[in-house]
């Protein structure tokens, strides 16, 4: 009798000591979590993005092509001058060259990382896929600043700068651990309003940062713009080390087998589908985001502000393109289990990783081969592959009509 009363005295232990499992997570009241940290970096990256082309552009002229400062300040303004007309091109064609090599070296390591943190944070949470990211892009940021304040350094030498974001999982890892932090918090119910949320929220940080930067620049310069830059990233660090919550209280084979095993109603090809639709819609905003800029100043003879301005309605239209990674995310989280979200995040993950290693190969190559003859060469290439997007999510809601009954994409017995 003592030993079963021992017994049954253990199991009361143990069960009340039970943790919550990732899947009997339960919804959480609505309140702001990653929105506010990630408007911020947003806005930080569009207020200083046409800063930084300028201070490579100025610097390739100078340093690398040595061309005399006179000649190359022009590439400072915030309006466009023609003392830099006859450069353009020269000094456009080796930029591209280094937007390419910093864009790769900056992937390479989200690249790896992207192949285990998915399954990694279902033991160790979500926290840390945002945070670190954070850490890392506040480093990089005053590195910037430094760099933009010893004007005798050579372009190539921002490349250091960056290498903080990349080691701490850069992109990649910071947007993957916001969508599983939020998949985490929401219900089935709330999730696509959050996804989507989240998606305005990178769109309205794009588009306050683009209306501003040229303002800005006008008043405070360069070295102060960077360094404001780098305020609105300590703000969005600490908000996220502080604030946030932890979401939860043999990785690589476990993702690919989670992943690629049978599913009813044909499961396995609608994740493949939607995970390549959302790859392709990655690798163009990729290949096209240091371009656009070089671009305008080409063919329009645009400066940093007609640019802005340009940068903020644009935004403001994409929107209603870009709102179809949160539709894909969404549908992932409501078709699969959700001991599976990660893993197929993680794959997502995966292969948008590979996104920014080859879309400047490609985008600039063919950039700087069409600079003389046909410079928007690169948005006939986005079309076309925005039209295989289109075909792929095709196939999948003809799969979804086709299905015996909507269900989630759990494996057959």
């Amino acid at each position: 009798m003592s030993l079963n009363n021992e017994r049954s005295s253990n199991d009361e232990i143990e069960t009340s000591v039970t943790t919550n499992t990732i899947s009997e997570l339960p919804g959480r009241p609505f309140r702001i979590t990653m929105e506010f940290p990630l408007f911020f970096t947003l806005m930080g990256i569009a207020l200083s993005g046409t800063a930084i082309n300028n201070i490579i552009l100025y610097r390739t002229c100078v340093h690398t092509l040595n061309y005399s400062r006179d000649e190359c300040k022009g590439f400072l303004l915030p309006d466009k001058t023609n003392e830099t007309q006859n450069l353009e091109k020269e000094v456009q064609r080796y930029a591209t060259f280094i937007s390419m090599v910093r864009t790769i070296l900056e992937a390479l390591v989200p690249a790896v990382l992207s192949l285990f943190l998915g399954v990694w944070s279902d033991t160790h949470g979500r926290k840390p896929l945002v945070v670190w990211p954070l850490f890392g892009l506040t480093i990089t940021s005053m590195l910037t600043v430094v760099y933009s304040m010893l004007d005798d350094y050579g372009p190539w030498w921002f490349i250091l700068a960056v290498m903080p974001f990349s080691l701490t999982g850069g992109f990649t890892v910071l947007i993957t651990g916001a969508y599983c932090y939020v998949s985490d918090i929401t219900t089935t119910d709330q999730r696509t309003f959050r996804m989507t949320l989240l998606e305005a929220t990178f769109s309205a940080g794009s588009i306050v940062g683009a209306v501003m930067s040229s303002y800005l620049l006008r008043s405070v310069g360069n070295v102060y713009l960077l360094l404001i830059v780098t305020a609105l990233y300590v703000i969005g660090y600490a908000f996220t080390n502080v604030y946030l919550n932890e979401s939860l209280t043999g990785a690589l084979r476990e993702m690919i087998n989670e992943c690629f095993k049978h599913r009813p109603n044909n499961g396995r090809a609608q994740i493949i589908l939607l995970t390549s639709a959302n790859t392709l819609t990655i690798f163009i905003l990729y290949g096209t985001s240091n371009l656009d800029y070089l671009y305008t100043r080409e063919k329009l003879h645009w400066a940093m502000k007609e640019y802005s301005l340009y940068s903020g309605a644009s935004a403001s239209i994409s929107f209603l393109r870009v709102i179809s990674a949160p539709l894909i995310r969404s549908h992932l989280t409501k078709a699969l289990p959700i001991e599976d979200i990660a893993k197929v995040f993680a794959l997502l993950c995966a292969m948008e990783s590979i996104c920014p290693i080859i879309a400047p190969l490609v985008y600039n190559s063919l950039y700087g081969y069409t600079l003389d003859s046909f410079p928007g060469a690169f948005y006939v290439l986005s079309a076309s592959i925005n039209g295989l997007c289109v075909v792929l999510l095709g196939v999948v809601q003809y799969f979804r009509w086709n299905s015996v009954s909507y269900q989630p994409l759990e494996a057959s017995l």
